[in-house]
């Protein structure tokens, strides 16, 4: 029977051991997820956090002090091997995007969460239950006490004239005894100062995590007098660079930049005082033209021109060739429409169907009206077409005329034409050099910033200051504590002493021994 029955054991047990695994694992799991939460509430996490991204600041100032992307330290570090590797694996030419220091961004703000779940609904339950009866009180460290013969009444009615002068909060509390009692507090919010400052440095923190993964910046080029792109160049730490388009997160289409003029201003010849361009942004339409006008700034190097999630920034600028320019008005009489231009010599500018003009000649000084320019005017036959090398039909009427720079007005006030010109200046040709970024992080981490401050002010200089009073038949006991700056409320708690009538008990906090004399 032993024999038969041994196996009958051995199978109940193996039975209820596996019967126990689920509890066993579940108790595993919840001790696991007990020592996770354990290890991100921690004090010494936070210290190493925030050690690491202080010595990561302090690297980020002499790792790569010129920005230099990782195309020019391979350059600069060629042959060490070791040292190359470093800067691509701790992404060194880009320190404060690196991963790590992301991780460390990451790892401070779950820290930080972790924290205040664990600790602030404490404080959220003693402003929102606290506790009123005196008796019930224990560890108030400020107390006072006093015999009185008046109706315990008119006591209570005397203490609340005093507090309330003091711009206590006060409420009556129903004793069982037969006492009176009264609760009384003010600045009960300022416990709520850490909450702001956490949620400050969550906002920090979170908006530079955030912003590492999404901001982007990159440059363009555009010529004055009428250049367009859609585009812009990001060129990545890594040395790498891609084309994006400009697009507006708002709706998703995609828009143009145009520069109407650039002008640089000189101290002297080739000292630069300041630059500035005059931008338009225009709705792309499907077939490459410009659309709706959605935007025109004038910007330089302190005011950009923002839209669309974008910011265009006054970067730079360039001599796109050496030759000089035109600068000219156009003004279509029909309308009033006016057009800027820079036109090169013998460069068309189509005014109309069937209608061409170009630049053939210049004057420094013509009949004493100043410099100006010749124009050839070409009037051809709508749809006629133009030869390869820009040349018009042969029945095409040619003639000539002069604009002058003294007198804007006397080629639209003297020639018969449906447009009339204006000439200013001969000047070189320009690009302007704009530095196109998006980082919708900066209103998070600005506003971080602005809570942390106010956070800051109200925690350390604000106070929930908490009075207890019980009056009965012949005596009156006062109670006050305050969860920060307690040195300053002992002295308005004395204040109000002294204004009842109270004697204050001495604290039972050992007092500092006394000096040994000297032999």
């Amino acid at each position: 029977m032993s024999e038969v029955a041994a196996p009958i054991l051995n199978i109940d047990s193996a039975v209820s051991e596996v019967a126990r695994l689920p509890d066993q694992t579940e108790e595993e799991a919840y001790l696991f997820i007990e020592q996770l939460w354990r290890f991100f509430c921690s004090l010494r996490l936070t210290l190493v956090n925030l050690l690491l991204l202080f010595l990561g600041m302090i690297a980020g100032t002499f790792v790569n002090p010129a920005n230099d992307s990782l195309a020019n330290i391979e350059k600069a570090f060629a042959g060490h091997i070791w040292t190359l590797r470093a800067y691509r694996w701790f992404e060194l030419y880009d320190l404060f995007h690196s991963w790590w220091f992301t991780l460390f961004m990451t790892s401070m703000a779950l820290n930080l969460v972790a924290c205040s779940l664990e600790r602030l609904p404490r404080i959220y339950f003693l402003v929102r239950y606290p506790e009123k009866r005196l008796d019930q009180v224990k560890g108030v460290r400020f107390r006072a006490s006093g015999t009185k013969s008046g109706e315990p009444i008119n006591e209570l009615n005397r203490i609340e004239v005093v507090l309330k002068a003091r711009g206590f909060k006060l409420e009556r509390i129903p004793g069982d005894d037969g006492s009176l009692r009264l609760f009384a507090e003010k600045s009960r919010y300022a416990r709520f100062g850490v909450w702001v400052v956490h949620l400050s440095l969550l906002l920090v923190l979170g908006g530079g995590v955030f912003g590492r993964l999404t901001a982007f910046e990159g440059t363009t080029d555009v010529p004055q007098g009428g250049g367009e792109v859609d585009s812009f160049t990001v060129r990545k730490p890594d040395g790498s660079s891609f084309k994006k388009k400009m697009i507006d997160t708002g709706n998703g289409k995609t828009f143009l930049v145009r520069c109407d003029d650039f002008r640089l201003k000189e101290f002297e010849p080739g000292r630069p005082k300041a630059f500035e361009s005059d931008l338009k942004l225009f709705e792309k339409l499907p077939d490459g033209s410009e659309g709706k006008l959605l935007a025109a700034q004038t910007i330089n190097v302190n005011h950009p021109l923002k839209y669309g999630g974008l910011t265009f920034y006054q970067a730079s600028y360039r001599q796109l060739d050496e030759q000089q320019r035109a600068k000219l008005s156009m003004v279509d009489k029909a309308n009033g429409e006016k057009r800027d231009l820079l036109v090169g010599p013998g460069e068309p500018v189509d005014a109309a169907d069937g209608l061409r003009y170009q630049l053939v000649d210049y004057a420094l000084d013509f009949a004493g009206q100043g410099s100006a320019v010749q124009v050839l005017r070409t009037e051809y036959k709508p749809g006629s077409p133009i030869t390869a090398d820009g040349r018009p039909p042969a029945d095409a009427k040619l003639s000539t005329f002069w604009i002058f720079s003294k007198a804007p007005m006397f080629d639209a006030n003297n020639r018969e034409d449906r447009f009339g010109f204006a000439f200013e200046k001969l000047t070189v040709v320009y690009a302007t050099g704009l530095q196109i970024a998006r980082d919708p992080s900066t209103p998070v981490i600005y506003l971080g910033c602005f809570l942390l401050f106010a956070g800051i002010g109200v925690a350390f200089y604000g106070a929930h200051k908490r009075v207890w009073a019980k009056v009965d038949a012949g005596r009156v006991q006062l109670a006050g504590a305050s969860h920060r700056n307690a040195d300053a409320f002992s002295e308005e708690f004395a204040a109000l002493c002294l204004a009842l009538d109270l004697e204050v008990a001495t604290s039972k906090r050992a007092p500092p021994a006394a000096p040994v004399p000297a032999a």
